[in-house]
């Protein structure tokens, strides 16, 4: 076959073959559940060290290969000008190729939210019979139901208010805290929002208004632990017409409690003097006061 060379000794039950192929050859297309292989450097790194250690599953098109899993290990070696790659070549439909790369993905957590949103709908418009039920979806993918409704209403919640054009707001699985405090939500707390957003207290308020306030609730909770964020979202869902500066306030004084309760009174105390003086909050200046001691102490 052009551009590829057989390995021996290849164990064969589903008519897969082990090539190696040239990476000109393989291409990366919608079947491949991730749109963006994202941050390769340290992959790179490790392929270059010790090369690709897992084959790459592609399926044979016309004469070249699409990658159905792997596209992460497919773009560090194209970066690295790697010429041939192992992989493996196994004839499969659309709809088995999205299966098999949806699973692997999500069994690697290396998949983020709304591309598995688009993966799972893409599923059923490959096959809307079997496919309509969220049921079904959670059986294929090997995941509970609860799971599949919850990723759904929670992407479905954050793409609405990016529709609105009042925020930017985005979900992902385990954002970075520097990505939490440019509002990127994590995925439960995507799903504290559509809670919000169904409650029937909040449904009752204008559209437009809703927007707002729902954009500015996911920005206040986007840097809160999980806990807290959950206790804010239930106090703005008993009371949505309150205005979000109180529940900002309100999300600040439960992290401030929470901080004294681990605390020994008197340095609780001494923090919250300092906090007061310095016109700013227990939190910011706790991590003032951690900074200085691993400074003093050469950390």
């Amino acid at each position: 076959m052009s551009g590829s060379s057989l390995i021996p000794a290849t164990g064969d039950r589903d008519s897969s073959i082990l090539l190696q192929i040239e990476t000109s050859k393989i291409f990366v297309s919608g079947v491949n559940v991730r749109r963006n292989p994202g941050d390769v450097d340290e992959l790179m790194l490790s392929i270059g060290q010790k090369g690709i250690l897992e084959p790459l599953l592609v399926r044979p098109v016309d004469d070249r290969f699409e990658v159905v899993v792997g596209s992460r290990r497919f773009e560090a070696a194209r970066r690295l000008g790697i010429k041939k790659v192992p992989a493996v070549s196994r004839a499969m439909t659309d709809e088995e190729a999205l299966i098999l790369s949806l699973v692997e993905n999500i069994q690697r957590r290396d998949i983020e939210p709304e591309e598995e949103y688009d993966a799972i709908f893409k599923l059923r418009r490959l096959n809307p019979v079997l496919y309509a039920s969220t049921e079904e979806l959670a059986r294929v993918i090997g995941k509970s139901r609860q799971y599949v409704e919850d990723r759904i209403a929670a992407v479905q919640t954050v793409r609405n208010l990016r529709k609105t054009g009042h925020s930017r707001v985005s979900v992902k699985q385990a954002p970075s805290p520097k990505e939490r405090k440019e509002g990127v939500l994590p995925i439960k707390h995507a799903t504290f929002l559509h809670r919000a957003e169904e409650a029937p207290k909040v449904q009752q308020i204008p559209e437009e208004r809703r927007a707002r306030k729902l954009s500015a609730l996911a920005e206040t909770i986007a840097e809160l632990p999980r806990p807290e964020a959950q206790k804010v979202v239930e106090h703005f869902v008993m009371a949505p017409q309150r205005p979000m500066e109180d529940i900002r306030k309100e999300s600040k004084t439960l992290r401030a409690v929470k901080l004294e309760l681990l605390l020994d009174p008197r340095v609780a105390d001494s923090l919250r003097r300092a906090a007061e003086e310095r016109q700013t909050t227990m939190e910011a200046m706790a991590e003032l006061a951690i900074h200085a001691w691993l400074r003093q102490n050469k950390y």
